[in-house]
């Protein structure tokens, strides 16, 4: 597999872009359809400790701490 470096950046400095936003202001999609996401959920993720980033690929967004990852 062939990598740029520069497509490796890129994907930093969006990565870095998503997690400079307060999570309350993102509208995560998928599929583009717009996920509609328990706002307690939100509420409980802010006291992790991870990031933005974090909060999609652990799959906290689905279930928060019901999350099998978190038990």
């Amino acid at each position: 597999m062939r990598v740029d470096l520069e497509e490796i950046r890129d994907i930093m400095e969006r990565r870095r872009k998503i997690n400079s936003l307060n999570l309350e202001e993102i509208e995560f999609y998928e599929k583009g359809v717009k996920l509609d996401i328990n706002p307690e959920i939100l509420s409980d993720f802010i006291y992790t400790g991870l990031n933005n980033f974090d909060f999609i690929t652990s799959g906290f967004y689905l279930d928060g701490w019901d999350n099998k990852n978190y038990e």
